[in-house]
């Protein structure tokens, strides 16, 4: 183990990080406006990236485009499942939610397997950026991409969320719909934007996993599993808390791929480690408001 090698596994955990938070930052958003568990972001991610993969390969569309293309149908997409699913839905019970949500995850991952079979894709892409050279450390252009992208959705979910009019509906909205429906907002379109949105950063969260990983029906299984965990990590619905999360779990993941023997398979567990002692310790997570009796 060598300087050198630290910061190149560092480096390129921080890079992946910016996928976490990307995928982790609309799910955050609609989580903490519409309290609904939506376990099929990990599939709207799918089809981003699915979508940027056939764009690139069958017309030779840049991942520039193919990312903002993907983005613009996951948006669409979003509002089509809010009005004729999700909609329905919001006043049930939290265990028909987390069904409902579930059901969808799975009818979108089976669609896909018959569709376009289980076999890993890799789009091939040209590096969208040179690769950035640190004396004996390299950080692919691609890499970084992944990482620039990630940390202006962030900056953009925080943005809306913060210093935007519907940003104010939606926190007012997430707090107390029914006194926010007597003060005049239309909660049910606050909801349904908040989702939109998210599914806008789930499409172009799919072309980054096209640009650095691999393209198959189950990737979305892995990413909203830690994009879960980069929640509870980061506090429910705290934005710069979930890109906090995705940089300890990315980190405590490459380390340990790295430098322990065989640790490709222990990263994973490693870092719900830290998510289970982080838990125990601080049940809100680490930037999340603590209930007291």
């Amino acid at each position: 183990m060598t300087a050198a090698s630290v910061a190149q596994a560092v480096l390129l955990s921080l890079t992946i990080a910016g996928l976490y938070a990307a995928v982790a930052a609309g799910l955050t958003l609609t989580v903490g406006v519409t309290r609904i568990i939506n376990f099929a972001h990990g599939e709207f991610v799918m089809l981003g990236a699915f979508l940027t993969y056939w764009l690139h390969t069958r017309y030779g569309v840049s991942p520039w485009l193919g990312m903002a293309a993907s983005g613009i149908a996951l948006g669409l997409f979003s509002m089509l499942v809010y009005r004729a699913f999700l909609a329905r839905v919001l006043k049930e019970d939290e265990h028909n939610q987390l069904l409902a949500t579930l059901g969808l995850s799975i009818l979108l991952l089976n669609i896909a397997v018959i569709l376009w079979s289980p076999d890993p894709r890799v789009m091939q892409a040209a590096p969208l950026l040179p690769s950035l050279q640190l004396g004996e450390v390299t950080i692919p252009g691609n890499n970084i991409v992944v990482a620039l992208v990630g940390l202006l959705l962030f900056l953009a979910m925080l943005g809306i969320k913060n210093y935007t009019r519907y940003g104010t509906q939606m926190r007012f909205a997430s707090d107390d719909p029914e006194l926010a429906t007597h003060a005049g907002i239309n909660v049910d379109r606050v909801f349904e934007l908040s989702f939109v949105i998210g599914g806008v950063a789930a499409g172009i969260s799919g072309g980054l996993v096209a640009l650095i990983l691999y393209v198959q029906p189950t990737v979305g299984i892995d990413l909203v599993i830690r994009a879960f965990a980069i929640i509870a990590l980061g506090g429910l619905g705290n934005i710069p808390g979930a890109l906090i999360g995705a940089a300890i779990l990315a980190l405590a993941e490459g380390l340990t791929s790295t430098f322990v023997p065989q640790g490709g398979s222990w990263g994973f567990g490693v870092a719900f480690l830290i998510l289970l002692i982080v838990l125990i310790v601080r049940p809100s997570g680490l930037f999340g408001k603590q209930v007291h009796a």
